[in-house]
């Protein structure tokens, strides 16, 4: 739990930067903070594509990087709702 205290205002406060912005700005926000805080495992030869971002608390996936940040900022910016 004590974890999860932690990384959520760093959730907000990613979501509340990068939310608005194009998607490729988006994946490139999300490649450098995974660089420094997180997770990501590529698409295995020979399978299925598959690609998986854990950053701050959050998994998602896709069959691609682009797909799996996408999927991402939209599960992050349902968690982190802003009026």
């Amino acid at each position: 739990m004590e974890t999860a205290l932690t990384t959520a205002p760093e959730l907000a406060d990613f979501v509340a930067e990068w939310r608005s912005a194009a998607p490729e700005v988006q994946l490139a926000a999300i490649r450098g903070a995974l660089r420094r805080h997180g997770i990501e495992i590529p698409a295995l030869l020979g399978r299925v594509a598959f690609y998986e971002i854990q950053l701050f608390g959050l998994t998602t996936t896709g069959r691609n990087e682009a797909e799996a940040a996408q999927n991402w900022m939209e599960a992050a910016t349902r968690l982190c709702p802003f009026e």
